[in-house]
């Protein structure tokens, strides 16, 4: 299995460049809809649409099994398209003949982030399912409550800047037919955010390999060979989640170096992983025990190898509280954070299990005690296992089977 991490670029002028194309596009879409769609093509795209990742890919995989319905994997990467085919699964190229007329005919649209991944101006008379990617811990949508984030001028301002927003990103405020959750508790925060009016707690399908980590061993090859190449005892995941206000010149208050002795010595290997929209340089030197992961990173496949996940906001750690491994976190800036960012549905410290660190000092003494007795940062006034079910009704395999049940039964 060659890397499906491929033809990535952080660029600004070409990362907004589709946005002033959308302009363009809306009479397109106005003439889909004289089309008619296929109720057993199911088309599906994940992220930007670069790559095959997150819920997407993994409800994919399983829907790719069955022969009750046709699966397609729809991107804007090509490598990406001949990387799939050579694993037997069916994939197009966004913008090509076929790829264009699957997004047109299919009546089936998934995906974990926009409808823009597979290709928003084609969408229209589409059943439209969003699996979104993650379980919020920061608010999302039509609940950021900061002014000047565009969901918050989108969703609930009037005049020129409302429409602006609208016109240029339309994929970020389609309201999904479907959605699934994690709990009750995300439902209800998924139903506040999107609108929704069908949610259905059937666990996310990416967290199947949590509990089974050989489920889809042929496709997640590239993922296989980083855990055989993590040759130390112990191996640490940070992955901290972006910022609004701050993605492309962000520092993180760690001093490299001496993290990089400290792990040294306890022959661990200390990942980075940064969230896809996070476009800063966390690190600028190369050190031995420190290793940077691409920001588009299938993380699940590694869980099962990841002895503590670091993190700050990202919701990760309540998909990582199913390994029932410990979690730190590191909230150096959570008052700019709330200020600056995003507001939060639940006060930080009463979803939060474990250890937290707020500068350097404080985040050294906490990996050492994680060396010292691994189970302590587990110990907090909050019960872990609350928290876990809190956010997890399912701890098992067959989240992307109840989601393809889920979806089926609603067609």
């Amino acid at each position: 299995m060659k890397n499906y991490i491929v033809g990535i670029t952080t660029s600004k002028s070409i990362k907004y460049l589709p946005k002033l194309i959308n302009l363009l596009m809306f009479p397109i879409s106005c003439l889909v809809y004289i089309v008619p769609r296929n109720k057993r093509n199911w088309v599906f795209g994940s992220g930007t649409g670069m790559n095959f990742s997150d819920n997407a890919k993994y409800l994919f995989l399983y829907c790719s099994s069955l022969n009750e319905i046709n699966c397609y994997w729809i991107t804007k990467n090509k490598v990406l398209v001949e990387n799939i085919r050579n694993d037997g699964l069916k994939a197009y190229y966004k913008y090509s003949i076929m790829g264009l007329w699957l997004s047109i005919s299919s009546k089936v649209y998934i995906y974990d982030s926009r409808t823009g991944c597979i290709n928003h101006f084609t969408s229209a008379g589409a059943y439209k399912v969003s699996l979104w990617h993650g379980s919020p811990l920061k608010t999302i949508d039509r609940d950021i409550t900061v002014k000047n984030n565009a969901f918050y001028i989108g969703n609930h301002t009037w005049g020129l800047k409302r429409y602006l927003v609208r016109i240029i990103m339309p994929e970020w405020f389609v309201v999904a037919d479907l959605m699934i959750a994690t709990s009750d508790k995300v439902k209800g925060y998924f139903n506040s955010a999107f609108g929704s009016k069908k949610i259905e707690v059937t666990g996310y399908p990416r967290n199947d390999i949590i509990s089974n980590p050989n489920l889809y061993r042929k496709y997640l090859m590239f993922e296989q060979n980083i855990i055989h190449s993590l040759s130390t005892k112990k191996t640490i995941l940070y992955a901290p989640t972006f910022r609004d206000t701050d993605r492309f010149e962000r520092e993180t208050p760690i001093v490299w170096e001496r993290l990089n002795n400290l792990l040294k010595k306890n022959d661990t290997t200390f990942l980075i992983k940064l969230h896809r929209h996070d476009y800063s340089m966390i690190i600028k030197e190369n050190y031995s025990h420190i290793r940077v992961l691409d920001n588009e990173c299938d993380m699940y496949p590694l869980f099962s190898k990841v002895d503590l996940l670091i993190t700050d906001y990202s919701s990760i750690f309540f998909d990582f509280l199913l390994t029932d491994k410990p979690v730190l976190f590191y909230p150096y800036d959570i008052e700019d954070y709330l200020t600056m960012d995003r507001s939060m549905y639940d006060e930080y410290e009463t979803v939060t299990p474990g250890h937290k660190a707020y500068n350097f000092q404080g985040f050294y003494e906490k990996i050492e005690l994680f060396f010292k007795e691994p189970n302590a940062l587990k110990q907090s006034s909050l019960d872990y296992n609350v928290i876990r079910k809190m956010y997890n009704k399912y701890n098992d395999s067959d989240s992307a089977k109840r989601t393809y049940q889920f979806i089926s039964s609603n067609l």
